[in-house]
C-alpha cells in the first residue's frame, strides 16, 4: 500500500523544500475523511497536536496515511493527482492556438484540432432587405463575397496588419465601422475555439516580418479580453519554425498583402535578415485588371473576378499558349484570351524576389552561403503560382552555383502550425509571465 501510494505521490512537481505539506491538497482535499472510514480522528490526529507536530520535515506519506488505507479510497475515482496537486495550470487546461492574421486569408490551428482557413473580411447589412437575406447582423469570411451586394464590407487587413487605426483629437476612431471591423473578424475568429469551462487560450499570432511596433500592439490590443496570453511573431519566422529550418535557411512569403523574405541565421532573426514588400498577390490583381482594361476598354472585371483568374491560372515562365475566358465588353458575352496579360501581371513579383534572396545570400557569412542556397522554402498563396519555384532557380543559380527552392505542403497554414507549435513549446512559466 504504501510503495503504491509513494509511487503515485513521486509523479507529482515536489515543492522546493522537502516538507509533504497539507496545505498543498487544501483545496481539493479539505479534511482528513479520505483516511479510511473505520478511522477516527482521536485515532489519526490526537486533540491537541498541531498540523506542525504532524508534519515535519522527514515526515513521509507513509506516516500520514495509515498502512490500510487503499488509493481508491483516498483519491475518488474521477479524481486525478493532477486535479489534486497543481501550483498554477494544468496543459489539459490550456488551449494553444496559431494564428496567420492574411490581408486575404487568415489561417487558424488549435491543440484541439481546429484547423481553418477564412477570408478576412467582415460585412453588415445594408438595410433590412439585406437583413432578411443574409439572416445575420454581421457577416464574416466568405459570405461576405457572396453577399457583397447586400452588405458594407470591410478588409481589415492591408499588408498583413490592422489598417483601421486613425484617430480623432478626443481619441476616438475617425470611422468607428471600420475600427470594430477590425475587433470583430479578431473576435470571430478566436471564437472559432471551442473553450471549456475555464480553459484558457494561449495565442501566437503571425505579422510580416518588417511588422512595426505599432502594428504588432494593434494586434495585441484588438485581442485584449479574448485570450489569455498573446505573442505576435514574424510570419516567416514561424513557417521557418514548423519545418524545423532555423539556420542556414530562407524562407519567402508571399501573401495578398505582403512579400516577406527571411534569412534564418540560427538565432531570432534582427532586421538585417529580413525584408517586407508591398509587391504581392494584390498588386498582381490590380496589375492584371490594369492591363486587361487596357487592352480591351469597356471590359467588366472586378477584384475578386481577378483573383480567381490569378489563384486558377497564374503562371511565370513559358506558360500555356492560350487563356481563353468569357468577360462582357461594353454589355456584350466575348470570349478574350488573357494569357499575355497574366504572364505580365504575375511576372511583377519575380524580380523583386531575385533580388532581396539573392542579397540575403550574398552578405551572410561565406562559409554557410551554398547552404542558404540549398535551403530557400517558399510559402504562402503565392507559392502556387506555376513556375515560379523552377525559375528562381534557374535564376539564382546563374550566379551562386546550385540553388533549390522547396513548396511547403500546406502553403496557407503553414505560419498558423508554425504558431501552434511554438505556442506549445513555450514553458507554462514564461506564458504565465505574460
Amino acid at each position: 500500500m504504501h510503495k503504491i501510494l509513494l509511487e503515485l505521490l513521486l509523479k507529482l512537481k515536489k515543492p522546493k523544500e522537502k516538507v509533504f505539506s497539507l496545505e498543498i491538497l487544501e483545496e481539493k482535499v479539505p479534511s482528513l475523511e479520505i483516511i479510511k472510514e473505520k478511522a477516527t480522528p482521536s485515532e489519526i490526529i490526537e486533540e491537541k497536536t498541531t498540523p506542525s507536530e504532524i508534519i515535519e520535515e522527514k515526515t513521509t506519506p507513509s506516516e500520514i496515511i495509515e498502512e490500510k488505507a487503499t488509493p481508491s479510497e483516498i483519491i475518488e475515482e474521477k479524481t486525478t493527482l493532477s486535479k489534486i496537486i497543481k501550483e498554477k495550470v494544468t496543459p489539459s487546461e490550456i488551449i494553444y492556438l496559431g494564428l496567420d492574421l492574411g490581408t486575404s486569408q487568415s489561417a487558424i490551428v488549435t491543440s484541439t484540432g481546429l484547423k481553418l482557413n477564412v477570408a478576412s473580411i467582415v460585412g453588415w447589412p445594408k438595410d433590412f432587405i439585406a437583413y432578411n437575406l443574409v439572416k445575420k447582423p454581421i457577416v464574416f469570411g466568405d459570405d461576405c463575397i457572396r453577399y457583397r451586394t447586400s452588405l458594407n464590407v470591410y478588409y481589415p487587413l492591408e499588408k498583413g496588419v490592422f489598417k483601421y487605426r486613425e484617430k480623432s483629437s478626443d481619441g476616438k476612431p475617425i470611422n468607428e465601422e471600420e475600427a470594430k471591423a477590425t475587433v470583430e473578424l479578431l473576435k470571430y475568429l478566436l471564437g472559432l475555439v471551442e473553450k471549456k469551462g475555464d480553459q484558457k487560450l494561449f495565442a501566437i499570432v503571425g505579422a510580416p516580418a518588417r511588422a512595426t511596433r505599432d502594428d504588432k500592439q494593434a494586434i495585441i490590443d484588438a485581442a485584449e479580453g479574448l485570450v489569455d496570453s498573446i505573442l505576435v511573431v514574424s510570419e516567416p519566422f514561424l513557417v521557418a519554425y514548423s519545418l524545423g529550418f532555423l539556420g542556414n535557411a530562407i524562407v519567402v512569403d508571399l501573401g495578398a498583402g505582403t512579400l516577406d523574405i527571411c534569412r534564418m541565421p540560427g538565432t531570432i532573426p534582427e532586421e538585417i535578415d529580413q525584408r517586407t514588400l508591398s509587391v504581392a498577390g494584390n498588386e498582381i490583381d490590380n496589375k492584371f485588371i490594369e492591363l486587361l482594361k487596357k487592352k480591351h476598354p469597356g471590359i467588366h472585371i472586378n477584384s475578386h473576378l481577378a483573383r480567381k483568374i490569378k489563384e486558377e491560372y497564374s503562371f511565370i515562365g513559358s506558360g500555356p499558349g492560350k487563356i481563353e475566358l468569357d468577360f462582357y465588353i461594353n454589355g456584350k458575352l466575348t470570349t478574350i484570351n488573357v494569357v499575355t496579360e497574366l504572364r505580365k501581371a504575375t511576372s511583377i513579383v519575380f524580380p523583386e524576389i531575385i533580388s532581396h534572396v539573392r542579397e540575403l545570400i550574398v552578405t551572410f557569412d561565406p562559409e554557410f552561403m551554398s547552404s542558404l542556397a540549398r535551403n530557400i522554402i517558399f510559402a504562402g498563396g503565392g507559392s502556387g503560382i506555376k513556375g515560379l519555384a523552377s525559375q528562381i532557380e534557374a535564376r539564382l543559380s546563374e550566379d551562386l552555383g546550385t540553388v533549390m527552392v522547396t513548396i511547403v505542403e500546406e502553403p496557407l497554414f503553414q505560419g498558423a502550425l508554425g504558431g501552434l507549435k511554438l505556442a506549445q513549446e513555450i514553458p507554462l512559466e514564461e506564458w504565465e509571465q505574460l
